[in-house]
């Protein structure tokens, strides 16, 4: 209970802490890194006081010559600072429209160039889309919860069929990063936090050439067939 109490409370003082000097930085220059090497500041701290070790395999993998599409399983708030610590500064995360509407978190995010989706209405998801492929085309990462939420329970959840279609689309790698432990360091639907070690691993990225145009549900299955095989070694 105490770790949690700590925990949020430095949640509430190191977010504006990190995330407005990042974005005013990003604004001013046009740098969206700024924001980035923020947001790594703000991982490292909450990592330290939600007393959450991490171990990383495979990092090799996140880096490449090429723009990739990373797809990640969501157990916890805690997933986006174990990612934030260690992805290349080119990353732009797809997240829920609503959280850019958090005072100071919000303001940054919209800095770094991270996009809203709003799952609930198609045109404008379709949009964000589009503007992921925009972020692409630049040279930027995109990184997407195929899941859409954080699951309830610890078990993978169904994938969305968006973070595939823009794979196809795009005409790049998807990227399987598989996080394990986070759900029972911060659950959601609570406030506690308790200590623990997490896991992330990096797979080996996955050629979209060997589907064809339309083959965007089959690029989803492969790949969480891939989560499936992954979750359950780790597991043990």
């Amino acid at each position: 209970m105490v770790r949690g109490f700590l925990s949020w409370l430095v949640f509430l003082v190191v977010t504006p802490l990190c995330a407005i000097p990042g974005a005013i930085v990003s604004s001013f220059n046009g740098d969206s890194h700024g924001t980035m090497r923020a947001g790594r500041a703000w991982a490292r701290a909450m990592l330290w006081v939600t007393g959450t070790r991490v171990v990383y395999r495979n990092l090799d993998r996140l880096t490449s010559n090429q723009p990739c599409i990373y797809v990640v399983n969501h157990e916890s708030y805690l997933d986006v600072w174990v990612l934030l610590r260690v992805l290349p500064l080119t990353t732009r995360f797809v997240a829920k429209a609503s959280l850019f509407r958090v005072p100071a978190m919000g303001w940054a995010m919209r800095a770094a160039g991270f996009i809203p989706i709003d799952r609930g209405n198609r045109n404008r998801a379709i949009r964000s889309l589009d503007t992921a492929i925009e972020r692409i085309k630049a040279g930027r990462n995109v990184l997407l919860f195929p899941e859409g939420t954080r699951s309830r329970s610890g078990e993978l959840q169904p994938f969305k069929k968006g973070p595939f279609h823009l794979a196809m689309r795009a005409g790049v790698s998807v990227v399987p990063v598989v996080i394990h432990g986070t759900h029972r360091i911060m659950r959601p639907g609570t406030w506690k936090v308790r200590s623990g070690v997490a896991t992330v691993q990096v797979l080996e990225p996955v050629d979209i050439s060997s589907f064809d145009a339309d083959g965007h549900n089959g690029l989803r299955k492969s790949v969480r067939a891939q989560f499936v095989d992954a979750l359950a070694d780790v597991a043990g």
